[in-house]
Formats: C-alpha cells, structure tokens, sequence
C-alpha cells in the first residue's frame, strides 16, 4: 500500500517469555510514569535526606523529594514528558541529569552521582543512555507522538493500536477467533483491554476498541503484554492505553494531510477476473490541525486537535455476481407461469449484465442468457475526530487533567458490501468520551490519584425503507445458480448503545524501601442493543427457476419473529494492593493483588423464566451468579546488575481473568423473546401469499422435554476464563 504524507508545523493460558533488549526503553499509572533511582557519593554509598527535583521542561512543573537513608528516591505520577533532574545535598556540589525520559506506565530509573563540595558547585550531566525500566518485571512496548505520526503501520485500521505489531510477540488477529486487534502472546483478541487517559475503552458488545485518537493527539501509547501491575485487569490479553498530548508553555501548532490514492496502486488479479481493468475508487485522506500552548504560563496549559477523514471507496464481491442479460429479462418477461412480481423485483435491484458471457441458464422451456454483473459500488465513510485537553497545574499539591473527546462516523456499514448496490443504506455511529483527574501530593511520599470518566458508543444500522410486494418486510432472496442475494443487509435492522460511567482511586504511598499501592475501580454499564438474525426472513433457492415460479424455496426458508432488546447493563469492582520493594537499590521484589468482580447483565439474569426446565439435583434455572472469588496475584523481581540502570533482569508469575463479552448472551436469550419459523413442504404462490408472517404462531406452549431442548444453551453461572502467566527476561 502507497501512503503520500504532508505536514507543516508551528483464556487459560502459560506462556514463557525470554526477551534480550540492551538499553531499550519499557508502575502502574495509566496516564502517566515513575522515576526512581539513587544518589550516590564518590565511594558509592548513598546519601540520606537528599533533595531532589524533577522538572518538567516543557511546562516547568517542578516536582521535590528527599531521598531515604538508602540514598534512595522515588516520583509517582509524573506526567509524561522530558525530565532535568536535579540531586543537592550539604557537604556535596549540585548534581543535574538533564533530559531524563518518563514515559507512559514505565518506572524510569535515573541515578546521580555526587562529589564532596558546595552545594552552589553545579555539575551537569546529560542523560546519553535511555532510560529502561529497573524496577518491575512487566513486560512493555511505549511508542511516543513521533512514532505516531511517522510510522506508515499507524496511518490506517487502528492507527496507533497498530504499533504494537511492531512489538515481538504480538501479531495480527487472523484466524485466531472473535475479537478486533491484534493477538498477544498468542492469546484471541478479545482479551485484550483498551484504554484511553485510563478509561474504559472496551466495546462490550464484540471487544475491541472504541474512541479513536488521531495520531497527532497521541502524547504516548504504551502495550503491556504480561506481569503487569495489580492495578491492570478486565482481560487476560494485552492493556493497550493511549494517552492524550498536553500544552506547553511554548504555542506550538501543526497542519497535516496523510493521502491514499487507488492511483498509487497496480490492478488486483481478482478486479481483472471481473472484467474489471482499472482501479475501483480508493482514495484516503485524513486533513487535520493540532494547537496547544499556555493559558498561564506554568500553571494552566490548552491543547486541541480536529480531524477529518473522508475514505472514498468502491466495493467489489469476492466472487462473481451474475444476472440475466437485457436480452434475458426480455424472454423472462414473455415466459407463461412466472411470477411478474418476483420477476419485478429482480429486474429493479439486479440490473442486467452487460455481455452473455456465462453462458444460459434454463427457467422453464427458455434457455436464458446470463452474465457477469460488473460490481464496483461507492463505498464511503465520513470520520470526523475532536480532542481537547486541559492541564492545570494548580499548586506543588494539586494538578487537574481534564479531556474531551468526540468522534463522528457516517458511512456504508462495511459488512453489508455484499449486497447489490441498491441496497446500501449509511449507519451512522457516535462517540464520546470524557475523563477528569485531580493529582494530591499529601506529602513528598504519599499521594492520591482521583479520576472520573464517561464513555458513550451509539450505533445504529437500519435495513432501510425497501418494498416487496405482499411482504410486511423485504427480506433476503439467495438465488445459488446465480450466486446473487437480493436484499438489504442481512443482520439489519440492529443498533448498539453503551454508556459507561468509571471512578478510580489510586494511593501511592512510600515507606522506606517500599513502595505501596492499592486503589478501587468502579464502573456501571448502561448498555442496551438489538441484533436478531433473519428478523426480516431469509429465502435462499436453488434455481432462478424456482424463484420465479414463486413456491417454496428449496434451500432456506427462515424467519426469527420477535425482536427483543438486550439489556447488556452490569457493575464492576476493581481493587488492588501492590507492594514494590526495593531490597537494594538494584533489586526488586514486586508482591500484589487485585480482585474483581463483574455483574452478570441484566438479560442474562432472565434465564429463571424457564424454571419448567430445571432438572432437580441436575441444574436449576435460577439467575445466573456472578463470581466472588476472582483474586489475581502478581509476583516480580526485577534485578540491575551494578549502579548503571542500564540493564534489567526480571522474573515474574501473574494471573488475569477475562471477560464474557455481550455477543454471547444476546444470542442466549430466553426463548420467550423470539422464535424461529422454518417453512417446510412445497406449496405455491409462497411470496405472494406473504411468505413467513410476523404474526405467524408459534404452536401450543411447550412440553416440560421441548422447553428443556429450547434453553440447551443455558448458561448457568458467569464462569469466566482466567490466563496463568510467568516470564523471564534480560533488558
């Protein structure tokens, strides 16, 4: 694929990991990252009661502490940036580590070194190694705004998610099961966890990710793959977090353009099959603008970005479609014992082929001319991408970090491509998502992380106002010797909305040589969605010659009357303990727990509606239980040879659990709900006379043998899939 850019700037599993990375850039903070390390006198012991700063250099926030009798120090919570740090003690010069790297979820470890002297003796030192992270044996891949917005594997699908192919061990998602992403650690997609500023990020419905972030909005995007902290769960797979970029106190601002075009491409071997020996339309464009700079100059900071992606495709079937030539219709319309309606239809939605170049097809005593339908139909989708941000750096005691994001789809749903032309109606999705974290410094050792978040996804995907006569609905018409479908898409009409509020509380707090954390996690699901598959009845015939003679279809004849709504809505509780101590300065013990549990949802809890089919000393249907005991442990050490921070060996077991996404219980439903009607026998004028009606009965209620046979899908407690994870690896 060819990319033109321009821009002008003002499950159970065990794995076993060895990974060897020399001096290659790897706490538990969603939205931001730690700097430990130690300060050192000539003789290499450390000095007590040290002070040490670290300074923002793109907004001068300035962060203090003292180290311990160790010599040892630590900062929690620093935003994501460029940090100069500086150690000063009585009796020693001032030491200055400039250009220290923090990055997303990582424990940096930066170690100074101080001579015997006055304290107004400075000497600087330039940071030349990176930083990796000493201290923990969580298992990382961090990308910065550069790397997103250079890198051509972030321009298209997920954007900057796409990253973390270039991690080893992950890989895409083909064949590997249901989900949206890529495969980590060989896992299925849908155990992985997305997040955005540390909110949710999850369709609940199908997994995958949500909100989108343009990538000139990403500050950092960071991929745990396993071993990480107590204060990660939800899933088993991999915690994908994106954070979003912060003003500074320069004003700084960007216009760009990244350009597909169906013109940089060579014709695909499929396309010319077709007859077709040009380039459908492809054209990509995604135009933005990004602002940010300093409302009060070391205090409050803006940053904004807009972004408009127009995808001007067409879309071709992977097989080819054939229909009757002009001069085809013309000898069907003459045909006695036809049906003109049936015969309508097609002739309305299947145009006629261009060339008989497939030969004839018998409909009766005629023989008639087909040929291949030339399908290269518009294919579009309209994204439009906002994102604001605020930091505001209130006191050396409180800091606010507020973001809003909002993102608007308008297109031809990809799935129903297959579909003739006609047939193409736009679903229009949109998404919200906003998040507000206030930072407590209680003391240079202690302090809270609050935050508050709301993500809202609403999608809708119509079947469109289309007329059959005699139907109340159109519905799908399969015709095999044609290898043509006739009808909107096949699972319209459906729509999805999920709203989920969050509220997190983290503690860190410093004691001696350990490091303590621990947090809760609450989350509430709002999330109600309606799917029912042939909810507008599916027709599929052998022979255009059945069809037109209007009886019952040979192959299918099926409809799934009742369309209830499924309640996706539940709770979750996230707590964790984390402990990382520090036994030396160069060696680590990381011990933690978390816990979680998660509501069974509402519709899934409707299975005590079939109590007819409880199997005394069997199984009951009762409500489905939730499970209470869901502990995850966490053990690490991590090891640097020597007082260079530079190399990191680690070690580590863990344990996750995944979650049940909806797409299992919407098809689980009690059968009161809806009921499936398959026409047998063969009997004529079947579409005339209304094919499967909605008000068709569904039979005498049921025996205690057929009500047990209909809920065999019963699920009857939320046992969920957990993964067992252990490593070991030299950095």
């Amino acid at each position: 694929m060819n990319m033109f850019s321009l821009r002008a700037t003002g499950a159970a599993l065990l794995f076993f990991i060895i990974a060897i990375d020399w001096n290659t850039r790897l706490s538990a903070q969603t939205v931001s990252g730690s700097l430990v390390g130690t300060v050192l006198d000539a003789s290499g012991s450390g000095v007590s009661n040290a002070k040490v700063d670290a300074v923002n250099v793109a907004t001068n926030v300035r962060a203090s502490t003292n180290t311990t009798t160790a010599g040892a120090y630590q900062f929690a919570n620093l935003p994501v940036g460029t940090y100069d740090v500086t150690a000063s003690a009585t009796g020693f010069t001032t030491s200055t580590l400039k250009g220290v790297a923090v990055a997303l979820n990582q424990t940096a470890t930066a170690n100074l070194n101080l001579q015997v002297g006055s304290v107004s003796s400075t000497v600087d030192v330039s940071a030349a190694a990176a930083v990796i992270d000493t201290t923990t044996a969580q298992v990382q891949s961090t990308f910065e705004t550069r790397q997103a917005q250079d890198l051509p594997t972030s321009s298209i699908g997920l954007g900057v998610i796409n990253l973390s192919l270039l991690s080893a061990g992950v890989a895409s998602n083909g064949g590997l099961g249901s989900g949206i992403g890529p495969s980590v650690g060989g896992q299925r997609p849908h155990e992985n966890n997305f997040t955005v500023e540390g909110i949710d990020n999850n369709n609940k419905s199908v997994t995958g990710p949500l909100i989108y972030i343009p990538n000139d909005a990403v500050q950092s995007f960071t991929l745990l793959q396993n071993q990480f902290s107590p204060e990660y769960g939800h899933s088993a797979g991999g915690q994908f977090n994106t954070v979003v970029r912060s003003g500074t106190n320069e004003l700084h601002g960007s216009v760009y353009e990244y350009l597909q075009n169906r013109n940089l491409n060579a014709v695909d071997q499929a396309l010319a099959n077709q007859q077709i020996y040009s380039n459908p339309r492809y054209d990509q464009s995604r135009l933005g603008a990004t602002i940010g700079g300093p409302i009060l100059k070391n205090k409050l900071f803006y940053f904004g970005n807009f972004e408009y992606n127009p995808v001007g495709a067409s879309a071709t079937p992977a097989a080819a479609t054939l229909t009757p030539t002009a001069a085809g219709y013309s000898i069907l319309a003459g045909l006695p014992g036809i049906s003109k309606t049936n015969l309508g239809v097609l002739q309305q939605y299947a145009p006629p082929a261009p060339v008989n170049n497939r030969g004839t097809i018998q409909v009766g005593a005629a023989q008639i001319p087909v040929g291949v339908l030339p399908l290269a139909s518009p294919n579009f989708l309209n994204s439009y991408y906002l994102v604001t941000a605020v930091d505001y750096n209130m006191s050396d005691k409180d800091q606010f970090r507020g973001r809003f994001i909002y993102n608007k789809q308008n297109g031809l749903n990809p799935n129903a491509l297959a579909a003739l032309p006609a047939f193409y109606v736009t679903s229009p999705s949109t998404f919200y998502l906003g998040t507000l974290t206030e930072y407590h410094n209680f003391t240079p050792s202690l302090t809270n992380e609050f935050r508050l978040g709301y993500n809202r996804y609403n999608n809708t995907t119509p079947a469109g106002n289309f007329q059959f006569p005699g139907l109340d609905q159109f519905p799908n018409i399969i015709i095999d010797n044609l290898s043509l479908d006739v009808g909107p898409y096949d699972n319209a009409p459906q729509f999805t909305i999920q709203n989920t509020y969050s509220a997190v509380d983290n503690v860190n707090w410093v004691k001696g040589n350990h490091t303590l954390t621990f947090g809760e996690e609450a989350r509430k699901y709002i999330a109600p969605q309606q799917f029912t598959q042939r909810a507008r009845g599916a027709y599929e015939y052998s022979s255009l010659a059945l069809y037109l003679q209007d009886v019952t279809p040979d192959q299918l004849a099926e409809r799934t009357l009742g369309a209830p709504t499924y309640y996706g809505d539940q709770t979750a509780f996230y707590s964790y303990v984390n402990d990382v101590w520090r036994i030396r300065p160069n060696l680590t013990l990381n011990l933690g727990l978390r816990h979680e549990f998660t509501s069974v949802p509402f519709s899934e809890r409707l299975q005590n509606l079939n109590a007819i089919s409880s199997v005394p000393g069997l199984i009951s249907f009762n409500s489905p239980q939730p499970q209470y005991t869901n502990f995850a442990p966490r053990i690490g050490v991590a090891y640097s040879p020597g007082t260079s921070g530079r190399t990191s060996i680690r070690a580590g077991f863990g344990m996750a659990y995944d979650v049940l996404f909806d797409n299992i219980g919407i098809l689980e439903l009690p059968p009161q709900f809806s009921t499936t009607i398959d026409s047998v026998g063969t009997v004529s004028n079947y579409l005339a006379n209304g094919g499967i009606k909605p008000n068709a009965p569904v039979g005498p209620a049921l025996t205690q043998a057929q009500a047990r046979a209909a809920t065999s899908a019963f699920i009857p407690n939320q046992e969920v899939p957990y993964a067992i994870t252990w490593n070991f690896g030299v950095q």
